[in-house]
């Protein structure tokens, strides 16, 4: 699933290709990509202007010159295509729209993400219950202690958790424990408040060299929009399985977290009792 990194990328693409132009056809070929409470259908794109690009966690935010707003989850397979003439669409492409000559097509192999068409951002959000973003000056100390109170959770799980900060998936969360030097199951009740700080600013470290990169192309989020991410040249951690740590030369360890692969240095994030 493309993470932060990922999703700012691909907002930044298509805002350079389609900011302040008019839709002039939009066309849904798949009607379960529409989630059931969206307010409004595509069609009432047709003949409005981007005048928008933003992301919250996860989701892309197109907004309109109606005052509506296009919210989009990628989630494991999303793609947008951008063509300059017109192109046919194949078995996977579930939209397409034309905006002053500009080609759009959106693509799902596995057709598992999602979009909804709002005029109430916080009242759309809202019910989705997102974290803090990881850049928000509110993301604190106190703010994790108040969310880890009365619970026990692993480090990773809670990096994980989109309730808590809204944006981390699955590499970003090995690389950022990684540089912090905290092992991933390491638990919530035993971290110190240097600890939480120091996860804090290596979230944000991670994220914004990832940003600048491009996003990790580990599968292929963005080349379709002609952008190929970079981060994944430099991963210390995830999909590193076996390889030596960068930093001592032991070979990483991998568990399961949360469902997940946590790929670790058994040396340089020493399990805490």
């Amino acid at each position: 699933m493309p993470e932060l990194p990922e999703v700012e990328t691909i907002k930044n693409v298509l805002a350079h290709n389609l900011m302040g132009k008019t839709v002039k056809e939009i066309r849904l070929f798949y009607k379960p990509l529409l989630e059931v409470d969206s307010l409004f259908d595509v069609s009432i794109l047709k003949d409005q202007t981007f005048t928008m690009f933003e992301r919250r966690g996860k989701y892309l935010i197109f907004g309109f010159s109606n005052g509506l707003y296009w919210i989009v989850h990628l989630r494991m397979e999303g793609k947008f295509h951008l063509y300059e003439t017109p192109t046919l669409k194949n078995k996977h492409t579930h939209l397409t729209l034309i905006a002053d000559g500009t080609h759009v097509h959106y693509l799902d192999t596995r057709k598992f993400s999602r979009m909804a068409i709002t005029d109430n951002l916080n009242a759309y959000f809202e019910k989705k219950n997102l974290g803090l973003e990881p850049f928000d000056a509110k993301l604190t100390v106190s703010y994790l202690r108040e969310k880890l109170k009365n619970r026990r959770i692993a480090i990773k799980a809670l990096l994980l958790d989109q309730s808590v900060i809204t944006g981390i998936g699955n590499i970003y969360a090995d690389e950022i424990l990684f540089l912090s030097r905290i092992h991933p199951l390491t638990t919530s009740n035993i971290l110190s408040d240097k600890d939480l700080k120091r996860i804090i600013e290596n979230t944000v470290i991670v994220l914004n060299q990832a940003i600048e990169a491009g996003g990790t192309t580990i599968r292929s989020y963005t080349s379709s929009l002609g952008v190929s991410g970079r981060f994944q040249l430099v991963l210390n951690a995830y999909g590193r399985y076996q390889e030596p740590c960068v930093n001592c030369e032991t070979l990483l360890s991998k568990t399961k977290i949360a469902g997940r692969t946590s790929v670790y240095c058994e040396k340089c994030q020493r399990v805490r009792k």
